[in-house]
Order: C-alpha cells, then sequence, then structure tokens
C-alpha cells in the first residue's frame, strides 16, 4: 500500500506538470498569434492612413487616386464627410452616409466601432482623418475584409482573434460577431505580456475558459489579442493522462489484490504449521 501510494502521488505529480507545459505552450501559441496579428493589424492602420491621407491631399484637385491596396469590395465608402453627414466622393457624387459606428473626429486618424445597423454592413469599420475646411476624410470596410484578415492566421476551431479599441471595443473579430468583450482590456494596452505568462480568461461562461495572448499594433490605437481555447488545447493530454490512471489503477488494483492473496495464504500456513506443531510438543 505504501509503495502504491508513492506512486500515484508521483504519477499525480508527473501529469499536473505536464499539464503545466502544455498550457505553456498554448501561451506561446497564443503569444505568437497575438504578434502576427499585431503585424498586421499595423499595417491595416497604415494602409488606411494612407489611402485617407492621399484622398485629403488630392481633394481640391480631384485627381484620381491610385490603385487602393484593398480587394474588390472591401471599401464601402470613400470620400469627403461634412458636418451635414453627406459623403462626397472624388467623382462628384454625393449621398448620406447610413453606416453607424462613426468615430469621433481627432487630430489624426480616428477608427470607428463595428456598425450594427444590417442594411448598411453590420460589422464595417469606419476609418476617419480630417480634412481643414472641408469635414472629414471616410474610409469604411467591409466586415468581410476585416475577419479574413484575422483568419489568414488560421486560427484552431474555438480560437479567437480580435482587433480592440483601448476603450474595449472589439473592431474585429475572427468570428464576425459584434459583441463587447467581457473584460477590461485597458490593463493590456499598459504592459507587454511577461515570458511565460498564462492569462486564462472564462469567456464566454459557457465554453469553457480561453488563454490570451496580446500585443499592441505598434503605435496604432489598437491592440491585437489572441484567444486560444483551453479545452481543446488539452484535450489530448487529458485524454492520454486519464488512460494512464486507467491502467495505473488496473495495475495498483491488481497488486494489491494480490498482495491481500499472499497475506491470507500465508495466515493459513502459519496456521497450519502452528497445528500440525501442537501435538509434537505435546
Amino acid at each position: 500500500m505504501l509503495a502504491c501510494a508513492g506512486y500515484w502521488t508521483q504519477l499525480l505529480h508527473s501529469q499536473e506538470q505536464a499539464r503545466e507545459r502544455a498550457l505553456a505552450n498554448v501561451a506561446a501559441r497564443a503569444a505568437h498569434l497575438a504578434d502576427t496579428l499585431a503585424l498586421q493589424a499595423e499595417t491595416l492602420v497604415q494602409s488606411a492612413d494612407f489611402v485617407l491621407s492621399t484622398v485629403g491631399g488630392q481633394w481640391s484637385e480631384r485627381q484620381p487616386l491610385p490603385p487602393l491596396p484593398y480587394p474588390p469590395g472591401a471599401v464601402l465608402q470613400l470620400g469627403v464627410l461634412d458636418g451635414k453627414g453627406q459623403l462626397q466622393s472624388l467623382d462628384g457624387s454625393v449621398a448620406r452616409v447610413v453606416i453607424d459606428g462613426l468615430p469621433t473626429p481627432g487630430n489624426g486618424l480616428s477608427i470607428g466601432a463595428p456598425a450594427r445597423q444590417p442594411v448598411a454592413g453590420a460589422g464595417a469599420v469606419s476609418f476617419v482623418r480630417p480634412l481643414p475646411g472641408q469635414g472629414q476624410v471616410l474610409l469604411t470596410l467591409s466586415p468581410a475584409y476585416l475577419t479574413g484578415l484575422l483568419r489568414r492566421l488560421q486560427p484552431s476551431r474555438g480560437d479567437l482573434l480580435l482587433l480592440v479599441r483601448p476603450d474595449g471595443v472589439a473592431v474585429a473579430r475572427s468570428d464576425g460577431l459584434v459583441e463587447p468583450l467581457p473584460f477590461p482590456v485597458t490593463p493590456l494596452f499598459e504592459r507587454a505580456p511577461r515570458a511565460g505568462e498564462v492569462l486564462s480568461q472564462a469567456w464566454p461562461p459557457e465554453e469553457g475558459r480561453r488563454i490570451l495572448g496580446w500585443q499592441r499594433a505598434g503605435s496604432t490605437p489598437l491592440l491585437a489579442l489572441a484567444a486560444v481555447d483551453e479545452s481543446a488545447a488539452l484535450r489530448g493530454v487529458q485524454a492520454e493522462q486519464k488512460a494512464v490512471r486507467r491502467r495505473a489503477a488496473v495495475g495498483s488494483a491488481t497488486l494489491l489484490a494480490f498482495t491481500a492473496a499472499m497475506v491470507v495464504l500465508s495466515r493459513r500456513w502459519q496456521r497450519r504449521r502452528a497445528t500440525t506443531q501442537r501435538p509434537a510438543s505435546a
């Protein structure tokens, strides 16, 4: 029994260490996804800023734009937005903006929240840059384009990639949803993840926990966030450990049964020996 107790103590300790190593590997994967996503986010914002600056610089002359760095269908709106909500394109056409979530104008580039109006493209995100005396230059990108950028990183099933503003608004999500985050992200903006750090979050609670990796997207106002499904990552390790414990339980039970049988046989042999020795001593 002492041997079995020692064996099980060592077994459970080694399995706990294996689980911790698996979690560390998952955390490293989440950090790698976040780093890669941060580079993509920085390129996305720089491209949007380049387009807005180009439109603003050529607005007065109405010069033709160079080819946009976007595939067909990615740009939903592009032009100059005045104070009345009218969007004027370079070709002179004027239309009223119907996409919500426009950002509050600032001194430089501002990023809006995902639109919630299905008729105008739920999840579409707008970028604006002020144009002195005219209003602001507006660029709206489609949700399919933004979601596709994140899905190119090929996250596993159950994983989630996001681009998040400091106020917790997810500008883009790999699952295409337009939902607020259930936890504050401001502390993540303030520091980079430490080496070997594992941050786990129940998100959403009914779907279990996710391990988070994050990284600032350069000098942009975005945070790249990778949420890796903890249960899916540990499923293989847990299945193997369960099989090992099952075999260990069978082995321990067999050993204890054999030991018990040997004890019973030893006592019977001792009783018989004592019985045979009594007449002789008499």
